[in-house]
């Protein structure tokens, strides 16, 4: 039996009614926007799914639930690239004793109808079943009924529009908060799952964070928020980074993550909060890990600066993407040596390549007591004149914060050169 087709002239829960009024045996792949998904079939039940990318690793998955420690997942990663292929990581854990087998079959049963329940929001793309085709070759299954997956998922979509609504934007953070209540009602009690999330609550991650920190599914996690927030023992506060899109924002960009964030905090620690964005790049949702401060403005009534910066590893296209939004830009460059200054070449370049961004080059030194002076640093990286270099002690406020003004000088003075060359043009 080969059954194919597009996914919006057949959407995903006719497809699997069809395998299971047929009873067959085989795989249904699902292909979309760089995503594939697979899902096995044994006399029209579904036994396994997987959904690649991943975005969370079932070992990650396991760290962050508590269930091993990191050190635990290292060395098992380790030993699993030195015996042959196809020992899987559960096995490896389980086997060294990290890890009970029970609570490796309710992880992966969670993994399974996580992928299950993703692939059926699907609504475009395309679909293949093949009848007969290869088995999972993975040692722990669960049997789910198809109408139990279709009427599960339907409920889920149903709920998380509830939770979205009552919780508002993904970028909103929460906090934990204490309501009065609490001790009429003679206290609270938490479950394992309410623990998870709650440690996760810093008020600082927002929600998307705290969904991928906190070792949950997506679905679990916004539902736990959301019982948690109905209770009044999480309140959510308005992240600065949901009007990047009107906001004066700057964007920071340097080799190492550690100083990025740390030229933030040192702008206004108390303001710091992480995100998670999703930014469309082609036909692909990428997620962007965001740590962001906000300056009030030094005149009253104005607005706030955002200041954002981007972890190291995003995708270029969906960096120059989220820059191409702010006013101006600062690039962080160790000038311990010339080796280590050119190690910003590429986050140059990257600067250079969005349209109108003005940028100003932070330099600072690290373990060595002096390193090169900014002549040294605009050699090094071939900067023109007109590119302003500031030596920076990263932890001082002061000096960071005129890193920023500068920024925003360069900011002022590209608006006058452009409206001086329209005003040419017109005369």
């Amino acid at each position: 039996m080969l059954l194919q087709g597009s996914l919006q002239e057949f959407n995903l829960p006719n497809v699997l009614n069809l395998v299971k009024m047929s009873a067959k045996t085989g795989v249904l792949s699902l292909r979309r926007k760089g995503e594939q998904g697979l899902l096995y079939f044994r006399d029209g039940h579904v036994y396994y799914a997987t959904l690649e990318p991943q975005v969370v690793p079932l070992g990650e998955r396991l760290v962050r639930a508590g269930r091993v420690s990191r050190e635990q997942l290292d060395e098992a990663l380790a030993e699993q690239k030195d015996v042959a292929e196809g020992i899987r990581i559960g096995s490896i854990l389980v086997g060294k004793g990290y890890l009970e087998r029970s609570t490796l079959v309710e992880a992966v049963a969670d993994q399974i109808e996580e992928a299950a329940f993703s692939l059926l929001i699907w609504t475009e793309g395309e679909f293949e079943f093949r009848a007969g085709g290869p088995a999972a070759d993975e040692e722990i299954i669960v049997e789910l009924s198809v109408d139990g997956v279709i009427m599960d998922g339907v409920r889920r979509l149903d709920e998380w529009d509830l939770i979205i609504s009552s919780l508002g934007s993904l970028q909103h953070v929460p906090r934990l908060a204490w309501d009065e209540d609490v001790v009429a009602r003679g206290g609270v009690q938490l479950t394992a799952e309410d623990w998870r999330v709650v440690s996760s609550v810093d008020g600082r991650r927002d929600i998307g964070s705290v969904i991928r920190e906190c070792g949950l599914n997506r679905f679990a996690a916004a539902k736990v928020l959301y019982r948690l927030a109905e209770t009044g023992l999480v309140v959510m506060k308005k992240a600065a980074i949901e009007g990047l899109e009107d906001a004066t924002a700057i964007v920071v960009r340097g080799p190492i993550d550690f100083y990025n964030e740390v030229f933030l905090a040192s702008l206004n620690e108390e303001t710091l909060t992480r995100h998670l964005l999703t930014e469309v790049v082609g036909d692909d949702e990428i997620e962007v890990p965001i740590t962001a401060v906000t300056l009030p403005s030094e005149e009253e009534g104005g607005l706030e600066t955002l200041i954002l910066t981007m972890a190291v590893g995003t995708p270029e296209q969906a960096w120059r993407q989220l820059a191409a939004r702010c006013v101006a830009a600062v690039l962080i460059v160790n000038a311990n040596s010339v080796e280590s200054s050119r190690a910003s070449a590429a986050d140059l370049e990257s600067a250079r390549g969005v349209d109108r961004l003005p940028f100003v080059v932070a330099s600072y030194v690290s373990v060595v007591e002096e390193g090169l002076p900014v002549g040294g640093v605009a050699d090094a990286l071939r900067l023109t004149d007109d590119v302003p270099v500031l030596p920076c002690d990263l932890h001082s406020r002061e000096e960071v914060r005129a890193v920023v003004q500068t920024a925003l000088a360069a900011r002022d003075q590209e608006a006058a050169s452009e409206a001086a060359g329209e005003a040419t043009d017109q005369s």
